[in-house]
């Protein structure tokens, strides 16, 4: 996440949590601009709401936000019916399983780790 930041990408964390989780992160140093959950949003993903709120957040339309996650279910389809650029990544279990899922051509980056998103997103068309 720290490589985004040079890139000129501001880098969120944003999940289905309790609201106690945003402070353990902070508390941990988490290096991120936006620090949120559903509990503090009062919505979950699967929701495109959760993902709207993101943008709005963010201070983004959805076209210049990407969300990252290891679901296709909870994750991409959801990002990429809220306009949101979706990337898999493939790490952990749901990552490695969810990247066999018949819908995760819906994603517009597959990754295996974070190394190198910027670059990556960078050379997406439009």
């Amino acid at each position: 996440m720290q490589t985004l930041r040079p890139e000129g990408y501001a880098v969120g964390i944003a999940g289905n949590q309790p609201s106690a989780t945003e402070h353990w992160l902070r508390a941990g140093g988490a290096s991120a601009d936006i620090v949120t959950s559903s509990a503090t949003l009062g919505m979950a993903k699967p929701d495109l709401a959760f993902f709207r709120a993101l943008c709005d957040l963010c201070g983004q339309p959805p076209r210049r936000v990407a969300y990252v996650g290891d679901r296709v279910d909870y994750d991409v389809l959801p990002a990429a019916a809220a306009g949101i650029t979706a990337v898999l990544v493939r790490r952990g279990p749901w990552g490695v399983l969810q990247s066999r899922h018949a819908d995760a051509s819906a994603a517009a980056l597959v990754v295996d780790s974070l190394d190198g998103l910027a670059d990556r997103l960078a050379a997406l068309p439009g």
